[in-house]
């Protein structure tokens, strides 16, 4: 009968030792760690940048800031005369002008 250490030695050999496989590496475990979550990071900061400037570019395309740019530039001019009073007299005056320029 044979035992396990008979069985890892031969007749020509040196004895050697079983391989055990409980010896775990901690240094290479942490650097690996380390890196997979540097990775993940990356990762998830570049997927969320991806997606920022996709939603922002449909956001402007659906209120078509592209295509109406002109109009709402003026529509933004006549405002900016409204809020700031110009452009603003009494009716009175308003038909006494009127009146000027169209009396023949």
């Amino acid at each position: 009968m044979t035992t396990h250490s008979d069985a890892i030695t031969s007749s020509d050999e040196k004895p050697q030792e079983a391989p055990r496989y409980d010896d775990i590496n901690v240094p290479v475990v942490i650097m690996w760690g380390f890196i997979s979550a540097i990775v993940t990071l990356i990762t998830i900061l570049f997927v969320s940048g991806v997606y920022n400037v996709w939603s922002q570019s449909w956001i402007d395309a659906r209120q078509g800031q592209y295509v109406n740019k002109p109009a709402r530039e003026q529509v933004e001019q006549q405002k900016s005369i409204l809020a700031g009073g110009q452009g603003i007299m009494p009716i009175a005056e308003a038909k006494q002008k009127v009146l000027e320029k169209f009396k023949k």
